[in-house]
């Protein structure tokens, strides 16, 4: 169900300061992609913790999760025109929102540096270093992704391949790709699904065909409860990724692809000086002179 779908139906049973929010996010849902939480307010004529409130009550966790389900169904119906009628149609900024383009522009660097904040925030250490940990146990690694996540699953298979693990980037938009996939996936095969909004089903298919082969899958996603790929997960690693232009920002992912791969290197540089010291314990244990 889309955003629209979910206001619609919730519509009956909403207060009246609710509906007039609903009436305006109806009416104009190409600007809620784009609208702050301040304008939202003044255009609706309520207050912002009434939006909060409402956020809450369609089941997102803040504003910003709103607006990207507008994106999402803003970009559902460009492809729906793209089928329809062979026309992409591209959405434009509001002409509100461009009378100043480069407050416009410095709003849109703070969205992105609150993101990181976000991510840092939220950083798992720990789940990084067991996540490096699957791609060394594993034989061969599965990058699938489509979009913009493709290019977030290139940049890992280059780090994997540069630490000399073996690595297969998977286009989930590729017939021929997925097919050919299949059969590799097993106990000591790792699936690794990228999957930033707009969710696409394939990558999560995947991810539940890989784990009733028995294969690992770590996904890097942007929410761990609205994911699909995440609910057939044995590790998720998570940043935000919530735009105002795009549907998804790849800055903060790529960030984390780039610790993930950190820890990789930590860990499988750590492994190795292990086995030295093994071996160099045994070669001193075989040299002694038996009493």
């Amino acid at each position: 169900m889309n955003v629209v779908e979910a206001i619609r139906q919730k519509y009956p049973g909403m207060t009246k300061k609710q509906k007039a929010l609903a009436d305006y996010m109806l009416a104009q849902p190409d600007s809620m992609s784009f609208m702050t939480l301040k304008a939202l307010a003044a255009q609706a004529q309520v207050s912002e913790m009434t939006i909060l409130h409402y956020c809450a009550a369609l089941g997102y966790e803040n504003y910003n999760q709103l607006k990207y389900a507008f994106r999402q169904y803003q970009s559902e119906r460009a492809k729906i025109a793209v089928h329809g009628d062979g026309q992409y149609n591209a959405a434009d900024l509001p002409a509100d929102q461009l009378a100043d383009k480069r407050s416009l522009l410095a709003q849109i660097c703070q969205e992105e540096f609150d993101l990181m904040k976000q991510l840092f925030a939220g950083l798992d250490l720990d789940a990084l270093f067991q996540a490096a940990g699957m791609a060394l146990d594993c034989r061969l690694a599965l990058l699938c992704a489509r979009g913009v996540s493709l290019q977030i699953a290139d940049f890992l298979s280059s780090r994997l391949t540069t630490l000399g693990l073996p690595s297969l980037v998977v286009n989930a938009e590729l017939n021929d790709d997925v097919q050919a996939a299949l059969p590799l996936l097993n106990p000591s095969a790792l699936l690794i699904a990228v999957s930033l909004p707009d969710y696409y089903f394939m990558t999560s298919k995947l991810c539940e065909y890989a784990r009733l082969q028995g294969a690992p899958v770590l996904t890097f996603t942007d929410s761990t409860f609205q994911s699909p790929a995440a609910s057939h997960s044995s590790l998720t690693l998570a940043a935000p990724c919530a735009s105002r232009l795009f549907l998804s920002s790849p800055a903060p992912m790529m960030l984390l692809a780039n610790l993930f791969s950190a820890a990789l290197e930590m860990e499988k540089s750590d492994r190795r000086a292990s086995r030295r010291r093994t071996s160099l314990e045994f070669s001193r244990f075989f040299g002694e002179n038996p009493k």
